[in-house]
């Protein structure tokens, strides 16, 4: 005959499903590279990441390796300063329909001829006609422009000592370089009309991509777990967790340990102790309050100076107090019937406070 599921097996299988679900859609914040969408660091963007992704805009976050495979129409790749890549790839990227976005390293290759200049940081307020950095107004902090060689090469907003903090090739408006992009991170993000001017020109199109690193001419070799879904690895340490919750939740159906006959001295309280849990199990509750008795005893009467062949009437003259009556003790020790579970746990109860109320005195 089967037998039903116990009730502690179906809350242990209800959450370790939980567990399951939560390892594979939570992201745990973490600090990483400047840039990061992944970065709650000051100078990571994970803000600004998680808000176009609540404006259900996919943002995902590649090597540079891969970039070529994302330049396609409708995405936005957006590359950080760690981002390098030889002139043919650049040009691959500038002539396909993705939108470009350069952050802080300078394009020259992209097709922005010009030079860099500094400055200390400031407000700096839109002055042109682009509708995203017009509704954005100004954009803070700015210390770096791009000052273009022939102006009419680019179209350009926030102009500030000769150049521009913000860039498009006239030609490609597709391709924008941020000279200066630190407003868009976590630190700065909230001021000024910084996330409105970044939300706006990320969030052009439904796709992402945010790229670092250098590009490898070689091509990546494909690693023995190549070809996985992302949801592998927190899948198996979810079957994992609950491996280990299952091997605990079988091992504690055991039990304590009894003593056996082993060339080991076990103390005769560990064995008392699992005497009367088996006898419990047995429904023999009154061998199972004979055993817990014992085990009280036995913990108390080497400090009294009680022997072991001590008859009962001379341990309970040992054991009375003021507050235990010889009656109580002979009641506790030695006269009560147990006839069921719950005259069982009372008496556990019972002598563990009786325990450590001697102990106290």
């Amino acid at each position: 005959m089967i037998k039903p599921p116990r009730g502690s097996t179906i809350t242990l299988s209800i959450v370790a499903i939980v567990a399951i679900i939560a390892i594979m859609l939570i992201r745990v914040p973490s600090a990483g590279a400047p840039y990061s969408p992944d970065s709650t660091a000051p100078n990571g963007t994970r803000a600004l990441a998680s808000i176009l992704r609540a404006n259900s805009i996919e943002v995902s976050h590649i090597g540079a390796p891969h970039v070529l495979d994302y330049a396609v129409k409708d995405t936005t790749l957006v590359l950080d300063p760690s981002f390098t890549a030889p002139t043919h790839v650049v040009d691959d990227l500038v002539a396909s329909r993705a939108t470009i976005i350069f952050l802080d390293t300078p394009a020259f290759d992209a097709g922005f001829e010009g030079e860099i200049q500094s400055a200390p940081p400031t407000p700096v307020s839109a002055q042109c006609s682009d509708p995203d950095a017009t509704q954005a107004r100004g954009i803070s902090p700015l210390g770096h422009y791009f000052v273009p060689t022939d102006t009419a090469s680019v179209t350009g907003c926030f102009p500030h000592i000769g150049g521009y903090g913000w860039v498009a090739l006239a030609k490609n408006p597709r391709v924008s370089y941020l000279p200066d992009s630190r407003f868009i991170t976590n630190e700065f993000l909230a001021d000024h009309g910084n996330a409105a001017f970044a939300l706006r020109k990320l969030g052009a199109h439904p796709t992402v991509v945010w790229v670092s690193g250098a590009f490898s001419p070689d091509k990546v070799q494909p690693t023995s777990w190549a070809g996985l879904p992302t949801w592998f690895f927190p899948l198996l340490a979810g079957l994992g967790l609950c491996l280990g919750w299952w091997a605990l939740y079988r091992g504690r159906r055991f039990g304590k340990l009894v003593a056996e006959p082993m060339p080991v001295l076990v103390p005769a309280s560990e064995a008392d102790a699992g005497r009367g849990y088996l006898y419990h199990r047995g429904k023999n509750y009154e061998h199972a309050a004979s055993a817990l008795r014992a085990a009280t005893i036995s913990r108390l009467a080497p400090p009294r100076g009680i022997a072991t062949s001590s008859t009962p009437e001379a341990v309970v003259a040992a054991l009375q107090t003021n507050t235990y009556s010889p009656n109580d003790v002979w009641d506790l020790l030695y006269g009560r019937a147990i006839t069921s579970r719950r005259d069982l746990v009372e008496l556990a109860d019972q002598l563990d406070q009786f325990e450590r109320d001697i102990n106290d005195q």
